[in-house]
């Protein structure tokens, strides 16, 4: 995992795939199960994933956060542009994530307390 944080005494393990291909199948497997043996809660924030991956993170009590661009560093925003303009590839360069983008994820934490 990339990541491992707690919020309201809820652990949770992140991976952050940023890739405009879907990760390897086999270690979203290995990720959900690592974080099963911890007991946290397992997050992957992707650009993008088939649904019965998704369907997969769920059922093991974790949550997907889906975002619809792959995002460069802020340094990379004219290229972001050319790569977006020139290639039609969902790439984006933002100085933060989208407020409603942490919402989801909030929103969902908040449910499952």
């Amino acid at each position: 995992m990339d990541f491992i944080f707690e919020r309201d005494s809820v652990a949770y393990g992140v991976e952050v795939k940023n890739t405009l291909g879907y990760m390897d199948y086999d270690e979203l497997k290995v990720k959900v199960r690592m974080c099963s043996s911890l007991g946290i809660k397992a997050v992957f924030a992707a650009r993008m994933l088939p649904k019965t991956w998704i369907n997969e993170i769920v059922d093991s009590g974790g949550f997907a956060l889906i975002m619809k661009y792959q995002l460069y560093p802020l340094a990379h925003r004219e290229l972001a542009r050319r790569v977006s303009s020139e290639l039609g590839l969902p790439v984006d360069s933002p100085k933060a994530l989208a407020e409603g983008t942490m919402d989801r994820f909030v929103r969902w934490h908040e449910k499952n307390l």
